[in-house]
């Protein structure tokens, strides 16, 4: 894989960002005043949070994988350039993953 291919589809990841944040943003008003940010094993709520402090939480979780996901994209290309492509789908998961949990406690608590 050519390596500025693979760095410019790596950094295209964050794009999850302000989709992130524009998630949030769009759903703002229609938010109850508390957030469920964290479930037991049974599917219960055991911590709460404002939209803007759930906002923050996932904007930071998902800014701190995006860092660690980078870091490691540049590692892989730089070390065995042929695990490139593979590394890259793994990546894009992960990512895909993360974001989708981080923006279902928006419209989980829309319902």
């Amino acid at each position: 894989m050519n390596v500025d291919a693979f760095v410019k589809k790596l950094w295209a990841l964050w794009i999850a960002v302000p989709v992130t944040a524009c998630n949030y943003w769009i759903a703002a008003g229609h938010l109850p005043a508390r957030i469920a940010v964290h479930y037991d094993a049974a599917g219960h709520a055991t911590a709460w949070a404002s939209p803007a402090e759930a906002r923050a939480i996932a904007l930071k979780v998902l800014v701190f994988v995006l860092v660690v996901v980078t870091a490691v994209g540049y590692l892989v290309v730089k070390s065995r350039p042929d695990r490139a492509r593979p590394a890259l789908v793994l990546l894009y998961i992960a990512v895909i993953l993360v974001c989708a949990l981080l923006n279902g406690f928006v419209w989980f608590n829309l319902g």
